[in-house]
């Protein structure tokens, strides 16, 4: 800037001494006066005066000197303007470019999500008819949640019992009956056996009295007749007796398999009546409630989903990670979740092995799930935000993360030394939590002022006052 304004002051007193030495220059001559002036040096050279006199000459001096004066007052006043500019603070903040250890991580965005949930529903058609429940109780296996009103149910039910108890009765009348029609035959039996018995005797005497020829042979023979018949008689009982077994037997299993049959019934119906009383096949907390257990007497068609129970205890963070950081990635590792404001730790349980494109479709990322630690009380659904760490480099040259690193479109740092700070340009590294890595342009050691540069951004050096 100085040196443009010397060469102009230059070129104006090189004006000014022309002027005032050979006169105007000749493009500020009239045309004719020019022309005559021309032929006269060429016509007449022997008379011609010199082209300066000494008056002029005097006169070109004292310009000289008023003109080199006022370039000298121009000049001081641009040098001490030139001074002035340099800008003086006194309200700053300094630090020291440390060196440390930084850990890297990246920023993951996912879902609190409930992994143990089940959709419960009616396994008969029936009507609404008392709620237990409301959304967010927590319940046990043991809990009945609703109940449905099953009146067709409950008159099959009335029906399956009367006919259960007949076919007992049943049951109960072919046992005694052959209870005593075995008993009988046995008696009979035993019977024709005495008699049997007598009629052996009578036939040995028969045979007797007729070899001594006491007796005719007709008495022998009626004798005989009489032992045929009998033992005959014997063989038909005995038949009946087994024949009565059998068919007691086939009486008695048939009765049975009818009530074994009426008794399954009965059991299934008294299930489906039982399941008109809604459970939950888990411990956990009711998430939904379908809108038809509010209105006693609506109609509930059959497998309608009515509730919507959860294991809270199970409450788990899945996270999108870039694929890229899978494999400095290990169960186990601890990281920062903001759930709604609120900062949970959690720790990684589960790293998934298959990628998927991201929305963008320019990157891939993997599932990582993360179980709170501790215990906390998070909502289902809501957005999570997660910054996992991938690892530490040591001797890093840190500073602390603020508005002062930002210098529109390059990256400068303002480093004292001694009085001044001088505008130092710098690359910046990883950004981790309030520390940033500074990769060139400083050492350790050295003093940064890291109060906002915005008032002196555009100057190469500030004064500093102490």
């Amino acid at each position: 800037m100085i040196c443009s304004t010397l060469n102009t002051i230059l070129h104006s007193l090189q004006f000014f001494y022309t002027v005032l030495t050979i006169g105007f220059p000749k493009r500020f001559i009239v045309a004719s006066w020019r022309k005559e002036m021309v032929e006269r040096k060429i016509i007449q050279v022997d008379d011609s005066a010199p082209l300066i006199s000494k008056k002029k000459k005097r006169q070109a001096a004292i310009a000289f000197g008023i003109v080199a004066a006022i370039v000298a007052v121009i000049v001081v006043f641009i040098v001490a303007g030139t001074t002035q500019k340099i800008q003086t603070i006194g309200d700053y903040r300094v630090t020291k470019v440390t060196k440390g250890s930084l850990t890297t991580s990246t920023e993951a965005s996912g879902t609190v999500v409930l992994p143990t949930q089940v959709s419960i529903v009616n396994m008969s058609e029936g009507y609404a008819d008392k709620l237990n429940v409301s959304v967010g109780d927590s319940v046990t296996t043991d809990t009945v949640l609703a109940e449905l009103d099953v009146p067709d149910l409950e008159k099959d039910k009335v029906d399956l019992e009367n006919s259960l108890e007949t076919q007992e009765i049943a049951l109960e009348q072919v046992l005694v009956s052959n209870k005593y029609t075995i008993k009988e035959l046995e008696i009979s039996i035993k019977r024709v056996e005495a008699d049997i018995i007598d009629a052996k005797e009578d036939l040995e005497k028969a045979k007797s009295l007729m070899s001594l020829k006491s007796s005719r042979e007709s008495d022998y023979e009626d004798a005989f007749d009489k032992l045929t018949a009998l033992e005959e008689q014997r063989e038909d009982l005995e038949l009946n007796l087994e024949k009565a077994k059998k068919e007691g037997e086939l009486n008695v299993r048939s009765k049975e398999t009818q009530i074994r049959q009426n008794e399954l019934n009965l059991e299934r119906l008294n299930e489906d009546i039982e399941d008109s009383k809604i459970t939950s096949p888990i411990n956990g907390s009711v998430l939904n409630i379908s809108e038809k257990l509010s209105v006693p007497g609506s109609l509930i068609s059959q497998s309608t989903e009515l509730f919507t129970v959860a294991n809270t205890d199970d409450v788990y963070i899945d996270l999108e990670v870039y694929e890229q950081y899978r494999s400095v990635l290990e169960v186990g590792n601890k990281m920062e979740v903001v759930i709604s404001s609120t900062v949970i730790e959690a720790e990684i349980i589960q790293i998934g092995s298959v990628a998927s494109v991201s929305s963008d479709s320019l990157s891939a990322t993997i599932e990582v799930r993360a179980k709170p630690v501790g215990d906390v009380d998070l909502t289902v659904g809501a957005s999570a935000a997660a910054e996992i760490p991938l690892g530490t480099k040591e001797n890093a040259l840190l500073l602390p993360r603020g508005s002062y690193l930002t210098s529109g479109n390059q990256a400068y740092l303002y480093v004292v030394e001694g009085d001044v700070a001088v505008k130092t340009k710098v690359t910046y590294g990883t950004i981790s939590g309030d520390k940033v890595e500074i990769l060139s342009g400083v050492e350790a050691g050295d003093q940064v002022i890291i109060s906002s540069y915005q008032n002196f951004i555009d100057q190469e050096e500030i004064k500093l006052e102490k």
